[in-house]
């Protein structure tokens, strides 16, 4: 039997360009042909497997272009209570009395307006009250944007922290006005208490991350950039990939502090000294994560504009004073740049982002790089005048759509409405012609392509923090490409993927409509009924001939 594969009868959207067919012939794991049924058939050898599309659609594998792959497997049901629907106290502590066994409880998802009690401004987050729920068991408990956790009396005690325990560097310990812990840990300070929570073994690491990838091929998912891989983490995906295992091509972000955001220099430039980065086309080192700031909900995003308190936000760096912490960012920028590293760099206030931009300008002017490709991760809020800079030093910008309906009541509590409208401005960058990809984030917001395209398009639902205003708003295939195209730009991988055209890498989903003319409703009700990375079929629904 010959190892080509015939789809035809449908919609073969390239997104080369405009280019459509009906039919195209996988060989060798690359796209051979793409052209009209007879054509493509012409070509194929003897014995091809064939595939009637019956009208279904094809379209480059989905990128995820910022997804933390091995959170989100470790996210499930088996390991950590999901808050993320619990509208009041009563929830919170019904969900956390089904927790799973264990030593700790972990929980994800809570949000400050989402809880009644929270939202009215009637309570706030304390450990008393989580004490009479959890009793003497310790619990962890993170915000949806994982930039804070809720802890116990019990966890407390576990990390040591009393009233006399100073806050870490970029991190809060919340006090009350005794200066006790409240047990809320912001940024920085969640690692006092986080590395402490017990992980799974090697072995089940390993199922659930493969288990998570195989739930990401049904959406049509092929490719992510898991944008911190710590040590730990990158053994498991070579584990993963030496095993055959890897269903979801990824490209991995090395990252040596995490859970806390901080990072000096000097330990990354001793970092990047052992650090090896490449690899091949299913996994590999691509680049590493910086931490600017925090974010806008928490008030630890650097801003422009005070916040209701009539604090800025500040950069996360390490330094004693603002100066030295914008020195400190332009020196961890400096130290990728000259390794040849880039740099991915999580930015959410605008203030914060320019000082990102600064730092990328006097590196590249410092040691010349043409060929670098920094990214700013969120660029939540952006000054008018950093976009044509973005532009022309080809720094890219990953947005996070999905939030604009996940985080908007929180941010509008913390930014307002007026400035909460600028938020992700995709319109603007691609009108600017910067490199533009787009993300989910999970698990601070679940991983579906289909609501980040409805999103931008204006048709996701009658949430008022939701989609852009229409002057904003993309058409159809520019939310799509930020889901192909561009997320094979910032990868630095547009030559192998991201479209469909003769060559390119065969991944590729089959939808069972046209994303591209589909009504707001089928938009997101589109299934993948197959999925296939570099030619292998990892999905594959019974409709399929």
């Amino acid at each position: 039997m010959t190892g080509d594969l015939v789809l035809r009868g449908g919609l073969v959207r390239t997104f080369e360009g405009d280019r459509t067919a009906s039919a195209m012939l996988v060989r060798d794991g690359l796209v051979h042909a793409v052209g009209a049924d007879e054509t493509v058939s012409a070509v194929a050898e003897r014995g091809a497997r064939v595939i009637e599309l019956r009208g279904r659609t094809v379209v480059p594998g989905i990128n995820d272009a910022h997804l933390h792959l091995a959170w989100h497997a470790l996210s499930g049901p088996e390991f950590c209570v999901d808050l993320a629907g619990a509208g009041e106290l009563a929830a919170v502590a019904a969900a956390l009395a089904g927790a799973p066994d264990g030593e700790w409880i972990v929980g994800r998802g809570w949000r400050e307006t989402t809880i009644a009690e929270f939202a009215t401004g009637g309570a706030a987050p304390s450990r008393a009250w989580l004490d009479e729920v959890t009793g003497d068991r310790p619990a962890l408990l993170h915000h949806a944007s994982s930039h804070s956790v809720w802890v116990n009396s019990a966890a407390l005690r576990r990390a040591g922290i009393t009233a006399a325990t100073p806050d870490p560097p970029a991190g809060q310990i919340v006090r009350d006005e005794g200066g006790e812990p409240t047990g809320m840990l912001v940024e920085s300070a969640q690692d006092l208490v986080a590395r402490l929570v017990p992980r799974p073994g090697r072995a089940e690491r390993l199922d659930v991350i493969a288990a998570a990838m195989r739930r990401l091929n049904a959406l049509g998912v092929t490719s992510v950039t898991d944008p911190i891989v710590t040590p730990e983490l990158w053994r498991d995906y070579r584990d993963l990939h030496a095993a055959g295992r890897l269903t979801v091509r990824v490209n991995a972000l090395l990252h040596w502090d995490w859970p806390s955001p901080t990072s000096s220099a000097a330990n990354l430039r001793d970092a990047l000294e052992s650090a090896s980065f490449g690899g091949d086309d299913l996994l590999r080192a691509g680049g590493i994560k910086l931490f600017a700031d925090g974010v806008p909900t928490h008030c630890t995003a650097w801003m422009h504009r005070p916040y209701p308190d009539g604090t800025h936000g500040d950069l996360v760096t390490v330094g004693a004073d603002l100066e030295s912490r914008v020195d400190e960012l332009r020196q961890l920028v400096a130290a990728a740049h000259r390794k040849r590293v880039q740099a991915q760099v999580h930015v959410t206030g605008d203030r914060a982002a320019d000082a990102v931009v600064d730092a990328i300008e006097a590196a590249a002017a410092a040691d010349p790089w043409p060929e670098a490709r920094h990214v700013l991760i969120h660029g939540t809020f952006l000054s008018p005048a950093v976009y044509d800079r973005l532009a022309r030093h080809r720094i890219g910008v990953i947005t996070s759509s999905l939030m604009r309906t996940h985080s908007g009541p929180s941010m509008v509590r913390t930014v307002g409405e007026s400035q909460w409208a600028l938020a992700f401005p995709a319109r603007t960058l691609l009108d600017h012609g910067v490199a533009t990809a787009d993300s989910s984030d999970a698990p601070v917001t679940s991983p579906d392509w289909r609501r980040g395209v409805a999103t931008f398009t204006g048709a996701d639902g009658p949430n008022p923090y939701g989609p852009p205003a229409p002057a904003d708003r993309l058409s159809r295939m520019e939310a799509l490409r930020l889901w192909t195209t561009g997320p094979a730009w910032m990868e630095n991988a547009e030559r192998h993927k991201g479209t469909l055209s003769p060559g390119r890498l065969a991944d590729l989903a089959v939808l069972d409509g046209d994303p591209v003319t589909a009504s707001a409703t089928d938009l997101l009700n589109l299934r993948s009924t197959l999925t296939m990375v570099g030619g292998k079929v990892v999905t594959e629904s019974a409709v399929n001939g």
